[in-house]
């Protein structure tokens, strides 16, 4: 590759981001939306942010890197992200950019973030250098819907019930079971937590699917969306029943069933869930994490 310039400017066109987010993303796997324009715009277009570029004489766009104000509603501080085009690295291009942006987020107040949604070796050995330490880190993984999907095994007695005005509070009630025990556990009302789930536009109340089990009540449920098992949950009474399994399975046999090719989900990766979605047919594609001092 030809020696790079960088210059601190602003994407006016996007295009040549969208091409480096999309190779990296081919590289090193990931969250597939990470080379979605929307998104990128949204992490790199944004009001208060800061941008470096690296081009070769050609002006291929070969490294990029942007630090936005943290949203208000995380606290104050600031977010760095950088991008290294698979054929560059090896050449201290990365080094570069995060030195860059651990001085550029240093003008703010408050903590720094650097995000990946695709994490490489390479990074990971680079941010612990620098003394980053990972504070979040999910598995992003795949299923091929061509295959097929296994057969939900529910308990005897188990009734289900999708999505509606009527039942939204229900599935709120089992998230809340499910999951108040883990540390962070944000403990949304009902309204908050619904709307959430409800407004954003790709949202499939048809695939949600909410379990009650006979001598046992709500016992689990599950939310999609449109090419996603966005939430999974079980009340603790429940475990050990197959219901989280039958539940992935169910909303995946209804997105089959409508036309989805595949589907994707992101998982903790201390969380033991990991292992059943291997056993249903999913496959790891990329880590995305969190790093900050």
């Amino acid at each position: 590759m030809d020696a790079v310039t960088w210059a601190t400017l602003p994407f006016e066109d996007d295009a040549d981001l969208v091409a480096l987010a999309a190779r990296c993303l081919a590289a090193d796997g990931g969250l597939p939306l990470a080379a979605d324009p929307g998104f990128l715009r949204r992490r790199w277009a944004c009001p208060g942010i800061a941008n470096i570029q690296a081009r070769t004489g050609a002006g291929q766009l070969v490294a990029a890197g942007s630090v936005r104000p943290t949203a208000a509603g995380a606290g104050a501080g600031a977010t760095f992200v950088g991008l290294v085009d698979p054929a560059g690295r090896g050449r201290g291009l990365g080094a570069h950019l995060l030195g860059w942006g651990m001085d550029e987020a240093a003008r703010v107040a408050g903590p720094v973030t650097v995000e990946t949604e695709s994490l490489t070796a390479g990074a990971e050995a680079l941010f612990a250098a620098r003394g980053l330490r990972q504070v979040f880190a999910e598995d992003v993984m795949r299923i091929d819907l061509a295959r097929t999907v296994p057969d939900p095994g529910w308990p005897g007695g188990t009734a289900l019930a999708g999505w509606s005005d009527e039942t939204s509070a229900r599935f709120h009630a089992v998230y809340r079971a499910a999951f108040r025990e883990r540390p962070g556990f944000p403990d949304w009302p009902a309204e908050q937590w619904i709307a959430d789930t409800a407004d954003d536009d790709e949202f499939r109340p048809d695939w949600s699917v909410l379990a009650t089990v006979s001598g046992l009540g709500d016992a689990g449920f599950v939310t999609a969306a449109v090419g996603w098992i966005v939430q999974v949950g079980v009340a603790p009474a429940a475990r050990g029943r197959g219901i989280g399994a039958a539940l992935v399975s169910e909303a995946l046999r209804r997105m089959r069933a409508d036309g989805a090719a595949d589907a994707w989900l992101d998982v903790n990766v201390d969380n033991p869930a990991v292992r059943l979605y291997r056993r249903l047919g999913f496959a790891h594609h990329g880590r995305r994490a969190r790093y900050q001092h």
